[in-house]
């Protein structure tokens, strides 16, 4: 490993390791974290306080913060139509963070040690990422598994990115609207929820249908 990779990362491995310390000794509980976000946020402004989230969003990979409370926060904080647009801007930035990282740290070595049916995934990736990479979004697997494992493999970041974009939208835009519920001022609340119960329903069903077709092709090659 390079000298630069090495610094960095022991600087990323600091960081993470004071952020659990911090974390631990303030004995907040995550489930808490929304309702805190929404307290430190209400007063800033509304440009500034949209700045901080999707920064704080974007650099979450750093301490692997989870992604979706985040999400819901957002509905919380902006309500559910800013929010949907700010997490948007968030999460993509931090999807891209997060493969960019893994991709400069490791993929150099999975590249060399790889062998197999390793090679053959790695391929398929290739000539096939942006369905995989929607797939894997829209059944909801571990947001940054998906970061940094994809980001060690031959996929192109456009790929990803692409991938990424698409298949994140409906159940950011679901757990958004789930936060956006308890918003204050936010009217018709039932429509709200209705549209959240549908970008989820939406997204396991295009998921559904993405695993059928690529399991179809996958029994053809």
């Amino acid at each position: 490993m390079s000298p630069i990779k090495l610094i960095f990362g022991t600087l990323w491995l600091s960081l993470f390791i004071v952020a659990l310390f911090f974390w631990w000794r303030s004995t907040i509980t995550l489930v808490e974290v929304p309702l805190l976000l929404q307290h430190l946020l209400n007063d800033v402004g509304l440009y500034k306080a949209a700045s901080i989230y999707i920064l704080i969003y974007a650099v979450r990979p750093l301490i692997l913060f989870p992604a979706t409370l985040l999400t819901v926060a957002s509905g919380l904080i902006f309500g559910p139509w800013l929010g949907t647009l700010f997490t948007i801007v968030g999460e993509n930035a931090s999807a891209n963070l997060g493969f960019s990282l893994s991709h400069w740290f490791g993929r150099k070595t999975v590249e060399t040690y790889s062998t197999g049916w390793l090679n053959h995934w790695d391929t398929k990736l290739r000539q096939n990422g942006i369905v995989t990479v929607m797939t894997m979004r829209l059944i909801m697997l571990p947001f940054d598994a998906v970061n940094f494992g994809c980001g060690l493999t031959a996929i192109r970041h456009r790929d990803y990115a692409i991938g990424t974009f698409i298949g994140i939208l409906p159940s950011l835009v679901g757990f958004v609207l789930l936060g956006g519920i308890a918003a204050s001022g936010v009217q018709h609340r039932f429509l709200v929820l209705t549209l959240s119960i549908f970008f989820m329903v939406l997204g396991f069903t295009l998921a559904h249908h993405l695993k059928r077709r690529e399991g179809a092709n996958f029994q053809q090659n």
